[in-house]
């Protein structure tokens, strides 16, 4: 059905268009004039357990309350659809395209000679399918996953890759955002987020201590409005 585009006369036009797709975040909505810019490819980038994710199911709950489509291309199987649905994400809106289940330690691991690039292979076929899903038209967010990639294999993509990806959602009402733990791609109209996290810890003594919640910074790195903002924000709180 994606190669023959048929999902595009059938999910296209149920909601009314606009410029942009709220991140599901008030505080950063106001520091990008109202979110998500739709037709580009935005970031979100941070190290991890900074609160990356987190605003990122943030963006999955916004646009499937709205009533979007989206699509997660989940390039080593890191997704949580039980914890994401908990969030409020409408799961039989979300199209969630698992790829090969990579433990960090293969992921750090360098190939032998001859033997095949696991990691490389998993994020090829995910740009592949990221390419795919854009293509077929209907989404209303597309999400590529790239966390716990190292920046080495993703360097090895030629940069074509990535216009490529830009140049399938120009003019579209979709919005494709990119999740890593560094920059790798922005169209001209996109916006890079950098996302630090800052943990809270309740008690006096080591053994007493535990985690009460996370601040997390969230730098609007690049924007078509306010470029260099920075506002702080409360993302996730731990029971």
């Amino acid at each position: 059905m994606l190669q023959s585009r048929r999902l595009d006369g059938t999910l296209a036009g149920r909601v009314p268009s606009t410029g942009w797709l709220s991140t599901g975040v008030p505080a950063l909505d106001t520091s990008l004039a109202g979110g998500w810019p739709r037709g580009h490819v935005s970031e979100i980038v941070g190290p991890p357990s900074s609160g990356r994710t987190r605003v990122l199911v943030s963006t999955l709950v916004a646009a499937t309350t709205r009533g979007d489509i989206a699509a997660w291309i989940d390039t080593v199987d890191r997704g949580d659809p039980a914890a994401a649905a908990a969030a409020g994400v409408r799961l039989p809106q979300v199209l969630w395209v698992r790829g090969t289940a990579l433990s960090p330690g293969l992921l750090a691991a360098r190939p032998r000679r001859g033997d095949p690039d696991l990691t490389f292979t998993a994020v090829h076929r995910a740009v592949k399918a990221a390419h795919l899903v854009t293509q077929a038209g209907g989404f209303g967010l597309v999400v590529l996953d790239l966390c716990d990639i190292p920046s080495a294999v993703l360097r090895q993509l030629p940069s074509s890759t990535w216009l490529r990806l830009q140049r399938a959602i120009e003019g579209r009402e979709t919005t494709m955002v990119v999740l890593g733990g560094e920059p790798v791609t922005r169209s001209a109209g996109g916006v890079s987020v950098r996302v630090q996290g800052r943990p809270r810890w309740d008690g006096s003594g080591a053994r007493s201590c535990r985690l009460t919640g996370m601040d997390c910074a969230l730098r609007v790195v690049s924007s078509r409005v306010t470029p260099g903002s920075q506002r702080e924000v409360q993302v996730a709180l731990a029971g």
